[in-house]
């Protein structure tokens, strides 16, 4: 698999990752970031032209949820092999990413070498994530998706992004200064999250952030 040249197309909107990974993968001959898209649309842009092999794929885009980007990638080329690289923890967006069509899910905290090792496993035809995660999104055999719904499936990435940091403990007010957004838009999100999940008030949503994110309890729906 090292031997053939596979080329690369990452989609991330800041310039220093693209740098980085180029960087990276440059001692690696049968690896070439060969496309770069800043944004969804550029990406779906470049799709339409080129044939990748694979895509590496940042979840906090500008311009759309990365897991609707995925799933709208995966519907059109669902040949072409997704691996989500992020910030984001992997047990909070891993089950979301692989229900929309991801094949891998490594954090931008790991070390490098899992990251190419995520990458040569894709390329082969492998998964990439966490056991947990095999456990609870694929079959053991065949590697097709469990037909599961998380609690948070409802949710939007940036909703998501408020409830980790509910679940940590962060008033609105330092929500809002965390994403540089205003304290009324915490609040929003605050409300339409209440909603998604039935809960009654603030303080039962408190409750179960802390519950998901803190204790890792993930019950289903």
């Amino acid at each position: 698999m090292k031997n053939k040249k596979h080329l690369l197309m990452l989609v991330d909107d800041h310039p220093i990752i693209h740098a980085g990974l180029r960087t990276l993968l440059s001692s690696e001959t049968g690896l070439s970031i060969t496309y770069s898209a800043n944004s969804a649309k550029e990406a779906m842009a470049i799709l339409e032209t080129t044939q990748p092999c694979l895509l590496i794929l940042d979840l906090s885009l500008g311009d759309s949820d990365g897991c609707y980007l995925i799933q709208n990638i995966h519907q059109r080329y669902p040949k072409l092999c997704i691996l989500v690289y992020s910030m984001s923890e992997e047990r909070i967006f891993g089950e979301r990413a692989a229900q929309a069509g991801a094949r891998g899910y490594v954090m931008k905290s790991s070390n490098p070498s899992i990251f190419k090792e995520a990458i040569y496993t894709l390329l082969d035809g492998g998964l990439f994530f966490s056991d947990s995660i095999m456990q609870r999104v694929f079959s053991k055999d065949s590697g097709s998706i469990h037909p599961t719904k998380s609690t948070l499936d409802d949710l939007s990435n940036r909703e998501i992004d408020v409830f980790k940091l509910i679940g940590e403990g962060l008033d609105t007010v330092h929500i809002g200064k965390k994403f540089n957004i205003s304290k009324n838009t915490v609040d929003t999100h605050r409300i339409n999250i209440k909603k998604k999940l039935g809960l009654s008030n603030g303080k039962a949503l408190d409750r179960m952030a802390y519950e998901i994110i803190i204790q890792g309890k993930l019950p289903k729906k």
